[in-house]
């Protein structure tokens, strides 16, 4: 089980930003959950489901892609210490 099964797309806010990435060509673009929830056969899948029905949009290429969330917060680096 993988985080993938855990989530439907109907889960994530419409803002939300997936990053597609091609296995074949290492091409990556995002989507946005919105985006995708306007295709019918896509309404109610998993994570898993949506990144097998996409495909790489490169001209000639068509590979599989793996998805990831993206995260718009900023990160920081540890700036404390034990006391």
């Amino acid at each position: 089980m993988s985080w993938k099964t855990n989530l439907q797309l109907l889960d994530l806010d419409g803002a939300q930003a997936l990053e597609v990435t091609c296995r074949e060509c290492g091409y990556s673009r995002y989507e946005a959950a919105a985006a995708l929830l306007e295709h019918d056969e896509l309404k109610f899948a998993y994570l898993n489901e949506v990144e097998a029905a996409l495909s790489c949009t490169q001209r000639g290429c068509h590979g599989a892609v793996r998805i990831a969330l993206s995260a718009d917060a900023e990160t920081e680096g540890f700036m404390g210490g034990l006391a």
